[in-house]
């Protein structure tokens, strides 16, 4: 598995948080995939899939543990706002959600990956 020094050469905008939290992310990345199965792709998507967790933590700490929820209408008048229904089933929109989990999904989709069930 990478370190944080790998971590931190690729994802250097990282840097601010501690080892521990980015140490905590990377093992909990990369018990979600199969080495085998992402080959030499492994590396990359585990980082990747990394910084999008770690983004999202910090997204959260930001809004006081409130769920994210894309916004699907806005209007300025008479201020009007509208966020799409959650789901519970996980589907690429959660990766869909940062820079980072577009990457992983972009790698995951070259080595063939699908559903993974836990």
């Amino acid at each position: 598995m990478p370190t944080v020094t790998d971590f931190l050469q690729r994802y250097p905008q990282f840097e601010k948080l501690g080892e521990s939290i980015i140490e905590l992310f990377l093992s909990d990345a990369f018990a979600e995939m199969d080495k085998n199965r992402w080959g030499k792709l492994y590396e990359r998507g585990g980082l990747a899939l990394t910084a999008h967790l770690l983004t999202l933590n910090q997204w959260t700490a930001e809004d006081n543990g409130n769920p994210q929820r894309e916004l699907t209408a806005e209007s300025v008048g008479d201020l009007s706002v509208s966020y799409a229904q959650s789901s519970t089933v996980q589907s690429d929109e959660f990766y869909r959600t940062t820079a980072y989990g577009q990457e992983y999904l972009r790698l995951r989709k070259l080595v063939g990956v699908g559903f993974m069930v836990v």
